[in-house]
Parts: C-alpha cells; sequence; structure tokens
C-alpha cells in the first residue's frame, strides 16, 4: 500500500534538512573534492543495497536517508566549487548552466525509470541506478578540483549573519515553498478540476528553464542580483495565485511559463547574491544556509498546504498561498 511508503520516501527531505546543517563549516575546512566523493560513494553504496533487497523492510528508512543526504551533500559541494572557479561577473550564469543538468535530470529520469520498469521491474531499475551512480564516481575522481582560496575571514551566526543574509534565506524560503506547493499539489488538483494531462505542464515548465538559464543567464550579472530576484519572486507567487484560476490546458501551459521562467532566473541569483556576501572561506557555509532555507520552505509548503487545503479548499488555498509568497516578495523589496 501507498501509506507503507510514505514514511520512507520522507526520509531523503529530512535527512538533505539534517545534512545541511552541519556541513558548511566542514566543507569549508576540508575543501570541496573529500566530500564530491563521498556524496557519490554514499549513492553507490546505496544503490548495491537497493540492488540487494527482495522486499520492503526497515533497511529502505535507513537506504533513503543515506540516499538524500548525499545528494544534499552532492549538490552543496558542487555549487561551491561553482563559486570557487566562476569569476563574479559570471557567477549567476555559471550556476543557472549548472542547475540545467538538475532540470534535465528531472525531466528525463521519471520517464526512461518507468520504462525500464515496465520492461524489466525493479531489479534492473535498481541495476540502472546503480551505473549512474559508478558512473557518476569515476568522473568524480577524474575531476581535477583545485583547493579554496584560504581565509582567515569566516561566516559566524550572529547579528551580522542574519543582517547581511536575511534577504537571501527569505527568497530561497519562498523559492522552496512555491516549488513545493506547485509540484505536490498541482496533479490531484488537476484531477479535480477534470484537467485531462499535465504532462504538459512539466514539459513546458522545464524548457522554460532551461531556456532562461541560457540565453538569460547573464542577466543577473549584467543588471545585478536584485533587480532579477524581485520580479522572479513576483513570478512566483503569480504563478501560485493563477492556479486558483485553473480550469482548462492553456491556462496551465501559461503558468508553467509562469512558473519555469521565474524559477530559472530566481536560484541562480540568489545563489549568486549568497556567493557575494559571504567569505571565500565561507562559501560552504553560506550556500548550507541557502539550501537549508529552500528545504525548510519546501517543508513547509507540502505540510502546510496540505492543511491549508483540506480546511478551505485547493482554490482558495492557492490565494492564501500566493499573497503570501506576495508579501515574501514585499519583505524581500524592503530588505534591499
Amino acid at each position: 500500500p501507498l501509506t507503507t511508503l510514505d514514511v520512507p520516501m520522507a526520509m531523503f527531505s529530512v535527512s538533505a534538512l539534517i545534512c545541511q546543517v552541519g556541513m558548511g563549516p566542514w566543507l569549508d575546512r576540508w575543501g570541496r573534492k573529500p566530500f564530491i566523493l563521498l556524496a557519490t560513494s554514499a549513492a553507490t553504496v546505496v544503490s548495491v543495497a537497493f540492488v540487494a533487497s527482495t522486499s520492503l523492510g526497515w533497511h529502505f528508512y535507513l537506504l533513503r536517508f543515506l540516499q538524500g543526504g548525499a545528494f544534499s551533500l552532492f549538490l552543496t559541494s558542487n555549487l561551491t566549487l561553482i563559486a570557487d572557479l566562476a569569476p563574479p561577473s559570471r557567477r549567476a550564469e555559471a550556476v543557472g548552466i549548472f542547475g540545467v543538468s538538475g532540470l534535465v535530470t528531472i525531466a528525463i529520469a521519471p520517464a526512461l525509470g518507468e520504462i525500464i520498469l515496465r520492461a524489466w521491474g525493479f531489479p534492473a531499475l535498481f541495476a540502472a541506478s546503480l551505473l549512474v551512480s559508478l558512473a557518476t564516481l569515476g568522473v568524480c575522481l577524474a575531476t581535477t578540483v583545485p583547493a579554496p582560496e584560504p581565509s582567515e575571514e569566516t561566516l559566524g551566526l550572529g547579528p551580522g549573519f542574519w543582517r547581511t543574509f536575511a534577504p537571501v534565506l527569505t527568497s530561497a524560503f519562498q523559492f522552496g515553498l512555491a516549488n513545493s506547493i506547485v509540484f505536490v499539489f498541482l496533479p490531484p488538483f488537476a484531477q479535480q478540476v477534470g484537467i485531462p494531462r499535465i504532462g504538459p505542464f512539466y514539459v513546458v515548465y522545464t524548457a522554460t528553464a532551461v531556456a532562461v538559464r541560457f540565453l538569460g543567464g547573464r542577466l543577473a550579472d549584467r543588471f545585478g542580483r536584485w533587480q532579477v530576484i524581485l520580479p522572479s519572486l513576483v513570478g512566483l507567487a503569480a504563478g501560485v495565485l493563477l492556479f486558483s484560476l485553473l480550469h482548462t490546458t492553456w491556462l496551465l501551459l501559461l503558468i508553467a511559463l509562469v512558473n519555469g521562467t521565474s524559477h530559472g532566473f530566481v536560484y541562480p541569483a540568489t545563489s549568486a547574491l549568497a556567493f557575494d556576501r559571504a567569505p571565500s572561506g565561507s562559501r560552504g557555509r553560506a550556500l548550507s544556509a541557502y539550501n537549508m532555507a529552500a528545504l525548510t520552505g519546501g517543508a513547509v509548503g507540502a505540510i502546510g498546504f496540505g492543511w491549508l487545503a483540506e480546511h478551505v479548499g485547493y482554490r482558495p488555498g492557492f490565494v492564501v498561498a500566493g499573497l503570501l509568497l506576495g508579501a515574501g516578495a514585499l519583505a524581500f523589496w524592503r530588505e534591499r
């Protein structure tokens, strides 16, 4: 039954959030490559364990927990490495192009996984994931990673941190909140209002976000982070508000266009803002704080909007969520 899988699947997000809490200082102290290798090694071990599994048991909780930690560690380590390598004048562009790999994976992996699963079953699916993990580990072993520049300046969690990073954390939280509301609750809501297919939404969303990363990736570098982040936050709020009016496929595609564009701009620009405000020796801490805020927003969105929709309904829930996101955009504007 589906309820049997809910908790093991949730362990991924729990682990990812916990990992972000403590990894920043270690990442700054020991460098990027050890943690990149640790993450890929952990993912490979988990894939081996899945291949060897023959039934659903307690070990799935542990495996999903390790998988979530590996993902979190790998993402933050690589993004921090991007900040080390990219010149400040092209930092947002570099982060955006790196993020294309994740967007493409989200678009392709479920479709390929479904084909493998239907044709050959779960053992073949797990074996394919093991091959991907081994290939990733091989690439990471062969990659030369320069040591981070030493810096005596560190990033503490005192009042100065909150003054400096409040705008970064605010926008990250809104990004996670909007994404979780859209991706978690679109399928049941679309079914309720009679939308026959939601696949085109994901195609338009992903294509738009990828196009923005390539074609508009330099806007945040050229015109400034704030000038790109603020309209993107407004776009996220507008996209959620439009769900309250959803009744046709063409409006669904318009929402995908709005949300995909906003996603494509806000994550690279806000990540670059976090890097800009952090000393070179504390970039790991800065990105960990950013990702933790985004993951927290995702958790709040999944839990809070579910409660809201249950009590007031989907359409009023989308109105409330959109207005809250709009208020967050206003708070970001005031913090500038």
